[in-house]
Protein backbone atom coordinates (compact mmCIF):
# COMPACT_ATOMS: atom_id res chain seq x y z
CA UNK A 1 0.00 0.00 0.00
CA UNK A 2 1.22 3.48 -0.84
CA UNK A 3 2.67 5.43 2.13
CA UNK A 4 0.50 8.44 1.31
CA UNK A 5 -2.68 6.35 1.62
CA UNK A 6 -1.41 4.83 4.88
CA UNK A 7 -0.72 8.33 6.22
CA UNK A 8 -4.25 9.43 5.33
CA UNK A 9 -5.80 6.39 7.03
CA UNK A 10 -3.74 7.10 10.16
CA UNK A 11 -4.74 10.77 9.95
CA UNK A 12 -8.42 9.80 9.79
CA UNK A 13 -7.93 7.56 12.85
CA UNK A 14 -6.22 10.21 14.95
CA UNK A 15 -8.82 12.85 14.13
CA UNK A 16 -11.52 10.34 15.11
CA UNK A 17 -9.81 9.72 18.45
CA UNK A 18 -9.34 13.47 18.88
CA UNK A 19 -13.10 13.92 18.37
CA UNK A 20 -13.78 11.26 21.01
CA UNK A 21 -11.42 13.08 23.40
CA UNK A 22 -13.54 16.24 23.04
CA UNK A 23 -16.50 14.30 24.47
CA UNK A 24 -14.64 13.21 27.61
CA UNK A 25 -15.17 14.98 30.91
CA UNK A 26 -12.39 13.20 32.82
CA UNK A 27 -9.00 14.90 32.30
CA UNK A 28 -7.16 11.57 32.68
CA UNK A 29 -9.13 10.02 29.81
CA UNK A 30 -8.52 13.11 27.67
CA UNK A 31 -4.77 12.89 28.30
CA UNK A 32 -4.64 9.16 27.52
CA UNK A 33 -6.52 9.70 24.26
CA UNK A 34 -4.28 12.69 23.44
CA UNK A 35 -1.18 10.53 23.89
CA UNK A 36 -2.60 8.10 21.32
CA UNK A 37 -3.49 11.01 19.00
CA UNK A 38 0.04 12.42 19.38
CA UNK A 39 1.59 9.05 18.47
CA UNK A 40 -0.60 8.54 15.40
CA UNK A 41 -0.14 12.15 14.30
CA UNK A 42 3.62 11.80 14.59
CA UNK A 43 3.61 8.65 12.47
CA UNK A 44 1.30 10.14 9.81
CA UNK A 45 3.36 13.31 9.49
CA UNK A 46 6.59 11.31 9.29
CA UNK A 47 5.11 9.32 6.39
CA UNK A 48 4.37 12.64 4.65
CA UNK A 49 7.96 13.85 5.19
CA UNK A 50 6.64 16.36 7.72
CA UNK A 51 9.55 15.74 10.05
CA UNK A 52 9.10 18.88 12.14
CA UNK A 53 5.41 18.09 12.65
CA UNK A 54 6.35 14.52 13.52
CA UNK A 55 8.88 15.77 16.07
CA UNK A 56 6.23 18.04 17.61
CA UNK A 57 4.02 14.94 17.99
CA UNK A 58 6.80 13.19 19.90
CA UNK A 59 7.16 16.21 22.18
CA UNK A 60 3.41 16.19 22.71
CA UNK A 61 3.62 12.54 23.80
CA UNK A 62 6.20 13.57 26.41
CA UNK A 63 4.13 16.61 27.47
CA UNK A 64 0.84 14.75 27.77
CA UNK A 65 2.43 11.79 29.59
CA UNK A 66 4.07 14.18 32.06
CA UNK A 67 0.75 16.01 32.53
CA UNK A 68 -0.98 12.70 33.16
CA UNK A 69 1.59 11.78 35.82
CA UNK A 70 1.38 15.25 37.36
CA UNK A 71 -2.41 15.03 37.36
CA UNK A 72 -2.25 11.72 39.24
CA UNK A 73 0.23 13.06 41.82
CA UNK A 74 -1.35 16.52 42.16
CA UNK A 75 1.97 18.21 41.36
CA UNK A 76 2.90 21.71 42.42
CA UNK A 77 2.85 24.79 40.21
CA UNK A 78 6.66 24.64 40.27
CA UNK A 79 6.59 21.22 38.59
CA UNK A 80 4.24 22.59 35.92
CA UNK A 81 6.70 25.39 35.19
CA UNK A 82 9.62 22.95 35.01
CA UNK A 83 7.64 20.82 32.55
CA UNK A 84 6.80 23.89 30.47
CA UNK A 85 10.50 24.82 30.32
CA UNK A 86 11.46 21.26 29.35
CA UNK A 87 8.81 21.12 26.60
CA UNK A 88 9.93 24.49 25.24
CA UNK A 89 13.60 23.42 25.28
CA UNK A 90 12.76 20.13 23.51
CA UNK A 91 10.70 22.05 20.96
CA UNK A 92 13.58 24.39 20.17
CA UNK A 93 16.08 21.52 19.98
CA UNK A 94 13.99 19.32 17.68
CA UNK A 95 13.04 22.31 15.55
CA UNK A 96 16.70 23.03 14.89
CA UNK A 97 17.28 19.40 13.92
CA UNK A 98 14.19 18.99 11.70
CA UNK A 99 13.86 22.51 10.25
CA UNK A 100 12.85 22.38 6.59
CA UNK A 101 11.98 25.95 5.67
CA UNK A 102 9.62 28.55 7.08
CA UNK A 103 6.46 26.51 6.56
CA UNK A 104 7.83 23.71 8.74
CA UNK A 105 7.61 26.21 11.63
CA UNK A 106 3.80 26.14 11.44
CA UNK A 107 3.80 22.88 13.39
CA UNK A 108 6.16 24.39 15.96
CA UNK A 109 3.88 27.36 16.56
CA UNK A 110 0.85 25.04 16.71
CA UNK A 111 2.60 22.87 19.28
CA UNK A 112 3.67 25.84 21.41
CA UNK A 113 0.20 27.43 21.34
CA UNK A 114 -1.33 24.07 22.22
CA UNK A 115 1.10 23.65 25.12
CA UNK A 116 0.26 27.13 26.39
CA UNK A 117 -3.48 26.41 26.00
CA UNK A 118 -3.28 23.30 28.16
CA UNK A 119 -2.10 25.40 31.11
CA UNK A 120 -5.02 27.80 30.90
CA UNK A 121 -7.49 27.78 33.75
CA UNK A 122 -9.78 30.14 31.82
CA UNK A 123 -11.95 27.86 29.63
CA UNK A 124 -12.78 30.61 27.15
CA UNK A 125 -9.09 31.38 26.61
CA UNK A 126 -8.42 27.63 26.23
CA UNK A 127 -11.13 27.36 23.56
CA UNK A 128 -9.84 30.40 21.68
CA UNK A 129 -6.27 29.06 21.71
CA UNK A 130 -7.66 25.75 20.43
CA UNK A 131 -8.99 27.59 17.37
CA UNK A 132 -5.61 29.27 16.84
CA UNK A 133 -3.90 25.89 17.14
CA UNK A 134 -6.34 24.43 14.62
CA UNK A 135 -5.64 27.15 12.06
CA UNK A 136 -1.89 26.55 12.42
CA UNK A 137 -2.31 22.77 12.00
CA UNK A 138 -4.58 23.40 9.01
CA UNK A 139 -1.83 25.46 7.38
CA UNK A 140 0.73 22.74 8.16
CA UNK A 141 -1.57 20.07 6.69
CA UNK A 142 -1.77 22.16 3.52
CA UNK A 143 2.05 22.41 3.52
CA UNK A 144 2.51 18.61 3.79
CA UNK A 145 -0.44 17.98 1.42
CA UNK A 146 -2.53 15.90 3.82
CA UNK A 147 -5.97 16.04 2.23
CA UNK A 148 -7.66 14.17 5.08
CA UNK A 149 -5.87 16.41 7.60
CA UNK A 150 -7.04 19.53 5.78
CA UNK A 151 -10.69 18.42 5.65
CA UNK A 152 -10.89 17.18 9.22
CA UNK A 153 -9.02 20.17 10.66
CA UNK A 154 -11.52 22.43 8.87
CA UNK A 155 -14.37 20.54 10.52
CA UNK A 156 -12.76 20.92 13.95
CA UNK A 157 -12.10 24.63 13.41
CA UNK A 158 -15.72 25.22 12.33
CA UNK A 159 -17.20 23.39 15.32
CA UNK A 160 -14.70 24.93 17.75
CA UNK A 161 -15.53 28.40 16.45
CA UNK A 162 -19.28 27.77 16.73
CA UNK A 163 -18.82 26.53 20.30
CA UNK A 164 -16.65 29.52 21.17
CA UNK A 165 -19.18 31.99 19.75
CA UNK A 166 -22.05 30.25 21.60
CA UNK A 167 -20.04 30.47 24.80
CA UNK A 168 -19.51 34.21 24.33
CA UNK A 169 -23.21 34.80 23.53
CA UNK A 170 -24.27 32.74 26.56
CA UNK A 171 -22.03 34.82 28.81
CA UNK A 172 -23.43 38.10 27.43
CA UNK A 173 -27.05 36.99 27.83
Amino acid sequence: MDLYIVSQIITFLYYGILGISFLQKDRRKVLILNILVDLLQSIAMYLLNGYTGSAMGLISIFRDTALYIQNEKKSSERMHIILLIMVTALTIGLTVITYNGLFSLLSVFASLVSTFAIWQKNVRRYKFLGIVTGVLWLAYNIYILSVVGILLELVIIIFSTIGYIKDIKKTKA
